[in-house]
């Protein structure tokens, strides 16, 4: 068999077995040889295109653990970017350009605000620049919406709201009305109510494709693909049948809080990947809400909140036994469950549901995720690696930023702020970690900077006080491995994708350094040069 295309360069596979290769031939999408250049050439035919890039090195293609494609695609395409702002006048500032510069629009969405400020931000605000329309701002965790009083008359925020949902999730002034900042699942629900059509969904995943490919990313989990838009599947489903969805996308359904109907809801799940399941995009589980965030006083704490007395944040999906039966649920289609996890009561919950359900199911091998895992108690440290379950951690997340940092201090204290994100720790215990950005909840999507993150604790540009937790370090393999094989093992896809093997999909990501051996002020200021999937170049500098 003659190669379809030769890549020649410093090639990095993450294969045990042969860690280091100088050429990789590719046929029909796939890897049919690793090895040395003398030998690639030999696969050379009249038609054979040679990708020739020297010392540049050639790594397997980057895989996400953990992001929202469409939301993202969302705020490329449509949204106020209010990211670009720090304090609430520049996020005003924005959103009166935004609303002047799109008159015709029958209501405004913005997207971006710091959730550190969530006690700064009210109604009244968005009410001065925007009085006769719904005006809704998402925040950058996702979790809290701001929003101006025609929303709340138009989405019915009101006075029976807070009695159904309470005021740590109803915000509301010295009136007991809601003042228009809203947390978890009203906030959520929220976006529903102001989707993009079919169309415009198709457009914001093409869009965030490219930006994954411009940063060296071939496959990613959207996790919780109908959390923005019902059309998400279907958008997947006609781009993939169109041939245009290239990025390998792994999907989570969105199940809702202590559903009452667990099982008909993974029967769903699964009709759902009969239906849309293609080349380029699979369902493969559920995804759940344990709990909110540490700076949103939402995330699910085994001890009070500092700065709150008797409170322990909001305990989303917590019903013992309905966890259960979704994970047995899963089970029985060959899926898995997929739980956002910040506090430490939130991930001790749902080790004790993944422990249980898969002890009496028998089966250890489902790799049920807990994503974020920023409070870990000892405890869970340990049994992460003896149930198999998946963590998946924002190493990205883990400095002591002045942003956000000294907010996480006074809400759950020193001692947990200085000691969150134990990744080595449940690396030694026996887990299996998988690196996330959650984009764009956060704003780092680049697996380069996440590198960096894992290995030194912050980037080389960073003061050395912004360092949290050095002990939980890892090794540049390690980091490389949170980034490439241990999300494919994830997916169950460690046969497709994640090293440099033979026989597996032909996805690479090219970049200007080299990881295991630069030094680290010269890796962050590395670049992807190529991205390439299936043998295609699919992004080129």
């Amino acid at each position: 068999m003659k190669a379809e295309t030769i890549i020649l360069g410093n090639v990095i596979t993450m294969d045990a077995f042969k860690p280091y290769a100088e050429a990789i031939a590719v046929a029909d999408g796939k890897i049919i040889y690793v090895g040395s250049k003398e030998a690639a050439m030999k696969l050379k035919g009249d038609k054979t295109k040679v990708l020739d890039y020297g010392t540049h090195s050639v790594y397997p293609g980057f895989l996400e653990a953990h992001c929202h494609p469409g939301f993202a695609g969302n705020i490329m395409f449509g949204r106020a970017n209010l990211a670009e702002g720090k304090t609430p006048e520049d996020y005003l500032a924005i959103l009166k350009k935004y609303v002047q510069e799109n008159p015709d629009k029958p209501h405004f969405v913005g997207s971006g605000w710091a959730d550190d400020l969530l006690y700064q931000l009210n109604a009244k605000q968005l009410d001065e620049i925007c009085p006769d329309k719904p005006l809704i701002n998402q925040s950058s965790s996702g979790h809290m919406m701001w929003v101006n009083t025609k929303a709340m008359e138009a989405f019915d925020i009101n006075e029976d709201a807070v009695k159904q949902w309470g005021t740590e999730c109803i915000h509301v002034d010295e009136n007991g009305k809601p003042n228009g900042l809203l947390a978890e699942k009203p906030a959520i629900d929220l976006v529903k109510k102001v989707q993009p059509d079919l169309a415009q969904a198709k457009k914001e995943l093409l869009g965030f494709q490219q930006y994954a490919f411009s940063n060296g990313y071939t496959g990613v989990y959207d996790a919780g693909y109908q959390l923005l838009t019902k059309h998400d599947p279907r958008a997947y489903k006609e781009l993939d049948d169109e041939g245009k969805l290239k990025m390998y996308s792994f999907c989570g359904s969105f199940v809702n809080d202590n559903t009452d109907t667990p099982e008909e809801d993974m029967d769903r799940i699964a009709r759902e990947a009969e239906e849309y399941n293609g080349k380029h995009v699979k369902v493969i589980g559920a995804k759940v809400f344990a709990d909110g965030v540490v700076e949103g006083h939402t995330a699910w704490m085994l001890d009070d909140y500092v700065d709150k007395p008797g409170y322990k944040g909001v305990r989303r999906f917590d019903d013992h036994d309905k966890m259960v039966r979704l994970v047995k649920a899963a089970a029985a289609h060959h899926m898995n469950v997929h739980v956002h996890s910040i506090g430490d009561g939130a991930t001790r919950a749902w080790v004790d549901a993944f422990a249980e359900a898969q002890t009496e199911v028998g089966d250890f091998d489902m790799r049920n995720a807990l994503a974020h895992l920023q409070e870990v108690a000892p405890e869970e440290v340990k049994r992460i690696g003896e149930y198999n379950i998946m963590a998946v951690c924002g190493i990205m997340w883990t400095v002591k930023h002045p942003a956000g940092f000294p907010q996480e201090v006074a809400y759950v204290g020193e001692e947990k702020s200085n000691n969150a994100y134990p990744v080595k720790s449940i690396m030694d215990g026996g887990g299996v970690v998988a690196n996330h950005s959650d984009y764009p909840v956060s704003p780092f999507f680049s697996a380069i900077q996440a590198f960096c993150m894992g290995v030194l604790k912050k980037l080389p540009s960073y003061p050395d006080e912004y360092i949290r937790n050095i002990d939980q370090a890892i090794s540049r393999y390690e980091a490389l491995q949170t980034l490439t094989s241990n999300v494919a093992y994830m997916w169950h896809e460690e046969d497709r994708m994640g090293s440099i093997s033979l026989g597996k999909l032909a996805n690479f990501a090219v970049l200007d350094k080299d990881l295991m051996h630069d030094d680290f002020t010269e890796i962050e200021k590395a670049n992807i040069l190529a991205t390439i999937v299936d043998g295609e170049v699919v992004y080129k500098a």
